[in-house]
């Protein structure tokens, strides 16, 4: 097989009018699309304030463990990737 360096100007001219055959690769769902998201990924954070109602705050922390900011995050990201309406919630 030719590498880069030894194909003409006229190959590569050619190579890139060809069409990609993509019958044999499956479409993405939407679910499958947002399953994309990477497990190891960590996105910047930025320090917040936010006052919840105590109850909220308990559900937080109610499996008796650190890390309820985290399922704070966690429960955020899963509202925003399935469409949760923030316009329609109460304030």
């Amino acid at each position: 097989m030719n590498t880069a360096e030894n194909l003409t100007a006229e190959q590569v001219t050619a190579l890139k009018k060809r069409k990609i055959d993509y019958s044999d690769i499956p479409e993405l769902t939407e679910t499958e699309a947002l399953e994309l998201y990477p497990k190891n990924w960590k996105p910047k954070k930025q320090a917040v304030s936010v006052r919840l109602d105590m109850d909220t705050l308990e559900w937080l922390k109610s499996p008796q463990e650190e890390g309820y900011q985290k399922r704070l995050n966690a429960v955020l990201r899963w509202a925003r990737m399935n469409g949760c309406p923030i316009k329609n919630l109460q304030n």
